[in-house]
């Protein structure tokens, strides 16, 4: 890697990735002439308890693009502002050409040990360290044995700094510098095999114990070798990977690399200086710096249990914070990307003044969204306002008003909320830092790409049945703890790259919601009858977004939920409740080139024309088949070119199918198709049935070739009647035949809708739903063939439940090894994981 200027040591290399938790955003670029969905799609993977040493090629190449570069002035400004200033660190410096005191830390006189050299050899205008003393400060094997030896002289050089701080007038923190050659941290979640070299560590016991994730705040690495440079930014970022995964109290990480006499300094960020007094400088930012500088979020408190008391204002009231103290983890991926949304999930108790648990138990989520972006509370306000300003007056829309005319009484009576999360609380909190205006992108910085991949079997110890099959119980609102399900595995080398606009790398803030229900998904809800009749209610409030003018944009099987009182009654009806508006929005958009942060996840349910990135209508096929239909016989070649000259003038006013895509109604309603197909499919115990699904689900944002044939064939009721129940006379009904219906219609929809100019009009979608609610109605008049069909769920990990620390969290790619029957509630599959084919990475 290169910076803007190098130089030698204390030379720190200032290379800047990504904002801490901060997913960077894709927007539309005139000059460019890239076009940008409006729902801009970036694939994460996730880690389960996959070891990351495993993991770091797969880290590395999701993380590359995520890095900026900047100077190092920018650095300190930007991600360093509690660093001392120029004039305590010159006292700092004239302090470190002193003579030190005696390892005991007395000042030395006669009668005790003599005092130690001084940490920097020269004067206060030009200086060296002492451990460091040739030209260019070169570390190399040949003079100091290995690296532990010859990085030793850093923990001399923190020490001094910290014994320093009365002559600043800053004190020293509970973080303290320590060498831990080679030492492999500690943590709450199985896969966690990193070790580091050293650290900024809190309440350390010392080399005979293992330093906890939760108590680093900056890891350090070393390498004797500059050509490990890349190395050793992937062993760093890893283990900043593992402790943002690991302690829901970080908003950002700090990390240091030396490579011989190059240093680089990392805010999940990187920084090099060109002087011995800058090293200085930031070693004594972080020995001096308070938590909240090093990254805690001081409203999140870690108890002894290891459970996290989230202290929430009350907007409503000027009083003492509001409390709550985790039960189990709901949902809690172990990403290996530290950027993006980071979305937690907890199952929660209110707590009263004196710290006891008062109420039922509530669900709160925490999350990272773009800084601009409109928290789900207040999109859920402005969706009510607009679902009762529509049944607030009539209409003559056709289509529309027998809508208005279903639903009145629901909406007037307040009572369609119930389809929705009632919302108790919510907080918006930190925001992260913006990136310095003169950074610019570094890619390549840990990912080469000659890099080859792999895929070594990685074991699972998740119960899963014989098959290997299930779906996990991780998405938003379950109810059984399990932090590490299987994940959909990206597939890289086969997918053809996408030109992708400039990036803005917008800061994010926190955000905090709290529910009032416990609820599951239909992606743990354990029979086919189950999913059905809560999908079939899910079209209610679909219907409600279709009038107010709002579309989802995120439908899946994490998200559509089933709440009853007593989650484990099964005599109790379910209620289906739509969840996660965060990217709902409103419909057609009055700037529908708008593009925010790539939205994470995977393909499972995503819409065929969204993938595409172009409309299913061809205007060449539907001439083909208007002529055909008149009997027009084949012109000659001559008759056609004159024609086509003719029709030159006419293009422009002829619909587009290429341009720009945006999601709309009947997008919302193929992603309820996608989760029915995956449910008969991949949650059935078939293998016929998984051996169909299989190419279809795959976690890459381009189709595969049998997801497409699947949706524009001309019928897949063959393909169903393989292992879902036949007719049993050829006039009856069957689940089959609806699935296939559905998705007859939605091909002749979007066609139509298009070729007609009417994709912008909410009253010509209202025949598609029509067309669901009869298919749904007709398939539930089935019931009694295929109900009771079990599906396969994962169990979730029971052990500790009453913490929400100890538990295993989610993991990576490959098509080939996906298994899309590993699916949980947030669209995650288990499967192994790709290993690039250098050498080993060392731990």
């Amino acid at each position: 890697m290169t910076s803007k200027n190098e130089h030698d040591l204390g030379s720190l290399k200032n290379l800047n990735p990504s904002n801490p938790i901060t997913n960077h955003s894709a927007m539309s670029n005139s000059k460019s002439g890239v076009v940008i969905p409006d729902t801009p799609r970036s694939l994460r993977s996730f880690g389960g308890d996959a070891g990351l040493v495993d993991l770091r090629p797969t880290i590395a190449k999701e993380m590359d693009g995520e890095i900026v570069e900047c100077s190092v002035e920018d650095f300190i400004t930007t991600y360093l502002p509690f660093a001392p200033n120029e004039e305590q660190t010159q006292r700092l410096v004239q302090q470190l050409l002193q003579e030190q005191p005696p390892a005991g830390g007395k000042v030395a006189t006669r009668s005790t040990k003599a005092p130690r050299p001084s940490i920097l050899v020269g004067n206060k205008d030009q200086y060296t360290f002492r451990s460091y003393p040739n030209e260019k400060g070169d570390v190399k094997l040949s003079s100091h044995g290995s690296e532990n030896v010859a990085f030793r002289g850093w923990s001399a050089i923190a020490e001094a700094i910290a014994a320093a701080a009365p002559a600043i007038g800053r004190q020293v923190t509970q973080f303290k510098y320590h060498d831990i050659p080679n030492k492999r941290i500690a943590s709450d979640i199985l896969g966690s095999n990193n070790r580091i070299d050293a650290g900024f560590i809190r309440n350390f016991a010392g080399t005979s114990s293992e330093p906890r994730t939760t108590d680093i705040a900056v890891v350090v690495e070393f390498k004797l070798a500059t050509n490990l440079k890349q190395a050793n930014a992937r062993q760093a970022v890893s283990a900043n990977v593992q402790i943002m995964n690991d302690d829901v109290r970080r908003m950002f990480t700090f990390g240091i690399t030396a490579e011989s006499s190059e240093v680089t300094l990392w805010y999940h960020c990187r920084s090099h200086s060109a002087e011995p007094h800058l090293l200085i400088k930031v070693l004594a930012a972080f020995t001096f710096a308070t938590e909240e500088q090093l990254g805690y979020d001081p409203l999140i408190t870690r108890e002894q249990d290891g459970r996290y008391t989230f202290n929430l204002p009350d907007p409503t009231s000027s009083g003492p914070l509001q409390q709550f103290r985790t039960i189990g983890t709901l949902s809690e991926y172990r990403t290996n990307n530290i950027t993006g949304r980071m979305a937690r999930v907890y199952t929660v108790n209110k707590l009263d003044p004196e710290g006891k648990p008062v109420g039922e138990p509530l669900v709160l989520k925490d999350v990272w969204l773009d800084e601009s972006a409109q928290t789900e509370w207040e999109i859920q306000k402005e969706i009510f306002k607009d679902i009762e300003k529509f049944w607030a007056s009539s209409t003559d829309i056709q289509g529309m008003k027998e809508l208005h005319d279903t639903h009145k009484r629901l909406v007037t009576s307040g009572e369609y909320k119930k389809y929705f999360l009632e919302i108790v609380l919510d907080h918006v909190g930190t925001v992260t830092t913006s990136r310095p205006a003169a950074s610019t992108p570094k890619p390549g910085l840990l990912f080469s790409s000659t890099m080859k991949t792999h895929n070594p079997n990685i074991s699972s110890t998740n119960n899963v049945t014989p098959q290997g099959t299930g779906t996990s119980s991780t998405s938003v609102f379950s109810g059984t703890r399990n932090t590490n399900a299987g994940t959909h595995p990206i597939e890289f080398d086969n997918v053809t790259p996408v030109p992708v606009a400039e990036r803005p790398f917008k800061p994010k803030k926190r955000y905090q919601v709290v529910f009032k229900d416990v609820c599951l998904t239909v992606g743990q809800l354990t029979t086919l009858g189950e999913v059905v009749r809560v999908l079939r209610q899910t079209l209610i409030p679909l219907h409600l977004l279709l009038c107010a003018g709002w579309v989802h944009r995120d439908i899946s099987s994490g998200n559509i939920m089933a709440h009853r009182a007593d989650l484990k009654a099964a005599k109790q009806p379910w209620q289906a409740k739509l969840a996660d508006l965060e990217y709902a929005k409103k419909f057609p958009s009055l700037n529908d080139r708008e593009a925010g942060d790539p939205k994470t996840g995977t393909p499972y349910f995503m819409p065929l024309e969204i993938m595409l990135k172009h409309y299913l209508f061809d205007p060449r096929t539907q001439e083909h088949r208007d002529a055909v239909a008149r009997g027009d016989k084949p012109k000659p070649s001559k008759d056609k070119v004159r024609d086509k000259k003719k029709q030159k003038g006419d293009v422009s006013s002829q619909p587009d199918p290429t341009r720009h895509v945006i999601h709309n109604f009947q997008h919302d309603l193929e992603s309820l198709w996608w989760i029915l197909l995956w449910t008969v499919t991949c949650r059935i115990d078939s293998e016929a049935a998984f051996a169909y699904g299989r190419p279809i689900f795959v976690n890459q944002i381009i189709p595969t070739h049998e997801r497409r044939k699947c949706f524009k064939a001309k019928s897949i009721v063959k393909e169903l009647e393989r292992f879902l129940p036949l007719p049993k006379t050829e006039d009856d009904d069957t689940l089959a035949e609806m699935i296939d219906n559905l998705r007859d219609f939605m091909n002749d929809a979007y066609v139509a809708r298009i070729s007609e100019g009417n994709e912008d009009k909410p009253e010509h979608y209202v025949e598609i739903f029509d067309n669901f609610t009869f298919c749904f109605n007709v398939i539930e008049n089935t019931a009694s063939d295929w109900a009771d069909i079990p599906l396969i769920v994962r169990t979730a990990t029971q052990a500790q439940p009453e913490s929400v620390v100890p538990g295993r969290r989610k993991r990576t790619r490959e098509e080939e090894s996906i298994d899309a029957r590993q699916v949980d509630g947030d669209e995650r599959s288990e499967a192994k994981l790709p290993k690039t084919e250098e050498s080993d990475e060392e731990e």
